[in-house]
């Protein structure tokens, strides 16, 4: 690393560690405020590997007495410290969440647990950090000058020589609703003034089955002088154990350009996607978009516009056009002095079938509200939730409410979280509470998805 990182480190402490004094120094801001050898004094043993230089040692000393520390603040320094010095940053990471939570005024705590993050591969989390480091304390020139310098990096694309980043992901979950199953067991039917209610058969209620899921993704990000290219590709299958008419398997080709202009960040983007579901192709979906982002002060407001074009492969009467508008607001807060990231988006479309359909032409509005914030032990939680509405225009059939006009109104809430492991990668926990009302019963559902696996990018 660069000179200007060498010469946070205390003089002392590379003293203490000749074997290491050569080697590239991380920037770490707690030792620059006075981390010595005599906070090593409780831990006679890990300082005796210090002498001898041995810091794997050390740290392993430092760690195998965590049950006699779980409160010392101290003692998470000096293990994110010499994480640090290890170049293991998810270690450190998690070392320096301990200590925040814990001491929320320690403004090099949260500037080291900012640099983990960065070198961890979390830059969202870092960004957050340097918000709460910048709107919470008052950084000296320096230390503002090295958060503007790894802003810069974050906001710069970071990639390997063809420009790739890659992710794998597996996940076993639970599926309380595998086949998308009806709630109800009877469904009203009107024939003229008579109403009848028909006994619902089993097969169409909601089953519960287990799944593995598998996804990979590859990004492209390359800077030319007309913006930054952007290329996307993934793929997601998820096999039922039972359920396997509801597997489902989904392709994904995106790919757009953003510059920045004098009103904004501003961005081109075209993306097909192609869904099967229990082996059959089923729909493929082109969606064009244009979106326009501006910061403001913490935050970033945008507005987008697209289009979407949906073709179904043997339900043509699906066939369906769709121009979406966006509205959205993302903003970095400091909670009790706990970084917090927010986000809210708006969105309203409109449905316009290809040819005759139940329901006619049907209007959407969507509220998608977002939270992330650290949780403890190192993990990171994000809960969102969706409110979707969506109105058809015409009636949907005689045979049901004497053909009313149907009206669907999707809840959906999720809780993911994101624990860091050692070597790289992330244990992930998820769970989704989703519902479907309508005053048509034949459409409303209720489901449980509960999830837990691990993700890795490269």
């Amino acid at each position: 690393m660069t000179g200007w990182l060498t010469a946070l480190l205390l003089p002392g402490l590379l003293l203490v560690l000749p074997a290491y004094a050569q080697q590239p120094v991380v920037p770490n801001v707690a030792l620059a405020q006075g981390i010595t050898v005599n906070d090593f004094a409780a831990y006679p043993e890990a300082y005796s590997e210090l002498q001898r230089g041995d810091l794997p040692a050390a740290l392993a000393l430092l760690q195998s007495q965590l049950a006699e520390h779980e409160n010392d603040a101290a003692y998470f320094n000096l293990i994110g410290t010499l994480a640090l010095k290890l170049r293991d940053f998810s270690a450190a990471a998690v070392a320096f969440e301990r200590v925040v939570l814990m001491q929320p005024d320690n403004a090099g705590a949260w500037m080291d647990l900012a640099i983990a993050s960065v070198e961890s591969g979390n830059p969202a989390s870092a960004i957050s950090y340097f918000n709460h480091i910048e709107s919470t304390f008052e950084p000296s020139p320096a230390l503002l000058v090295i958060i503007a310098k790894y802003r810069a990096g974050i906001a710069r694309p970071v990639l390997t020589p063809f420009g790739w980043k890659l992710q794998s992901e597996a996940l076993a979950g639970f599926d309380s609703n595998a086949n998308s199953g009806l709630q109800n067991s009877i469904i009203p039917i009107t024939l003229g003034n008579q109403r009848v209610d028909l006994l619902l058969d089993g097969a169409y209620r909601a089953r519960s089955d287990r799944f593995l899921q598998e996804a990979v993704s590859a990004n492209l990000k390359q800077p030319y002088d007309i913006g930054v290219f952007d290329l996307n590709l993934s793929a997601r299958q998820r096999n039922y154990q039972h359920e396997h008419d509801f597997s489902s398997m989904e392709l994904n080709l995106g790919a757009g350009m953003r510059r920045a202009t004098p009103f904004g960040d501003a961005g081109l983007g075209l993306n097909v996607a192609h869904l099967s579901l229990g082996g059959a192709a089923l729909v493929r979906t082109l969606r064009a978009t244009t979106q326009l982002e501006q910061p403001l002060g913490s935050c970033r407001v945008g507005i987008a516009g697209e289009g979407e074009w949906r073709r179904y492969f043997n339900l043509s009467t699906l066939d369906a056009n769709i121009l979406w508008g966006q509205g959205g607001l993302a903003c970095d807060w400091g909670v009790a002095k706990i970084p917090v990231q927010t986000t809210f988006i708006v969105r309203t479309g409109f449905d316009k079938p290809v040819g005759p359909r139940p329901g006619g032409k049907t209007r959407h509005s969507e509220l998608i509200a977002q939270l992330g914030a650290p949780v403890a032990w190192g993990m990171y939680g994000e809960l969102s939730y969706t409110l979707a509405r969506a109105y058809d225009t015409d009636g949907y059939s005689a045979l049901l409410e004497q053909n009313a006009a149907r009206e669907i109104d999707r809840r959906s809430l999720r809780l993911t979280l994101t624990q860091p492991v050692k070597g790289g990668g992330d244990v992930i926990f998820t769970l989704e509470d989703n519902h479907v009302f309508s005053n048509l019963s034949l459409f409303r559902q209720a489901g449980r998805i509960l999830g837990a696996g691990f993700r890795k990018s490269f």
